[in-house]
C-alpha cells in the first residue's frame, strides 16, 4: 500500500506528475498489473571497442516486489552461442553465462551483485509502472531538479535509483552508482539508462527503446541498446 500521506510536498508532487504520464488510463487500472512479461531484441557491447553483439531477449517483472528476471540469447547455432541470466529473487542478485543457452560456465553472486541487480530492478518501474502503486516496501525521495530517488527498505543499506522526470512527467533517464564488474572484482561506476519512443500498453505508457551506458574516466561508454517488441501485462 502506498504510504504517500507520509512524503513531503515537493516528492509528493513530483511523484504525482510521474504517475499521471505513465498512467494514461488511470490508476486504478494500472493498479490491476501485479507484472508485465517484455520481449526485446537489441545489441550487447562488453567493453569499450568491442563488436556489438545482437540478442534476443525475455523479461519478467514483478510489480508488487522486487523481482525480475531477464534471459537473453547471443548467437545462432548452439555451439557458437551464449545465454545470459540477469535476475534479482527474495533478496539476492546472480548473473549466469551460459553455453548454448543451457550449460552454466559462469555465475556471480555476492553483495555487489545484489546491490546492482537491485538497482537495476528500480530502474525497470520504466519498463513496469505499475510498481509505483503495488510494491509496499518502496521508498520516494525527491532530491531537486525533478529527480525522484527511489530505494526499497528491504534492500541493502544505500542502493537506490534517481529517476529523472520531465515536464511533462516522463521519465528523461535513470541514474545509480553501480558495481561494474572489472575482471573479477566490481568498480562502483555511474551509471545512466535514458528512455525513448514512449508507447501505451494495455493502460501503460513504457518506452520501446532504452540505452545503457556506464561513465567511465575516459567518457561515456554506452554498452546497451534495446527495443520492445512485445508487452504482456498480469493482472
Amino acid at each position: 500500500m502506498e504510504q504517500s500521506h507520509e512524503l513531503d510536498v515537493e516528492t509528493q508532487a513530483l511523484l504525482a506528475l510521474f504517475k499521471s504520464f505513465c498512467f494514461p488510463g488511470g490508476e486504478d487500472a494500472a493498479r490491476l498489473v501485479v507484472g508485465v512479461k517484455v520481449t526485446q531484441r537489441g545489441e550487447l557491447c562488453m567493453e569499450p571497442g568491442a563488436r556489438w553483439m545482437p540478442f534476443r531477449a525475455e523479461q519478467r517483472i514483478d510489480a508488487r516486489q522486487s523481482s525480475f528476471c531477464w534471459e537473453a540469447r547471443f548467437g545462432g547455432k548452439w555451439f557458437s552461442s551464449f545465454g545470459v541470466t540477469d535476475g534479482y529473487e527474495q533478496g539476492r542478485g546472480r548473473l549466469v553465462l551460459k553455453l548454448g543457452g543451457v550449460l552454466p560456465v559462469k555465475k556471480f553472486v555476492g553483495p555487489d551483485v545484489d546491490k546492482g541487480e537491485l538497482q537495476r530492478y528500480l530502474s525497470e518501474l520504466l519498463m513496469c509502472p505499475s510498481i509505483l502503486l503495488n510494491h509496499p516496501s518502496l521508498e520516494f525521495t525527491s532530491t531537486g531538479n525533478r529527480t525522484l530517488r527511489v530505494r526499497d527498505r528491504k534492500g541493502p543499506t544505500g542502493t537506490a535509483v534517481d529517476i529523472e522526470v520531465g515536464e511533462d512527467g516522463r521519465p528523461v533517464a535513470c541514474r545509480a552508482d553501480r558495481p561494474r564488474l572489472v575482471g573479477k572484482h566490481s568498480v562502483l561506476t555511474p551509471w545512466a539508462g535514458t528512455c525513448q519512443e514512449f508507447q501505451e500498453w494495455q493502460g501503460l505508457r513504457v518506452a520501446r527503446r532504452v540505452e545503457v551506458c556506464w561513465h567511465l574516466p575516459e567518457g561515456a561508454f554506452t554498452y546497451f541498446r534495446g527495443e520492445v517488441k512485445s508487452y504482456t501485462a498480469w493482472h
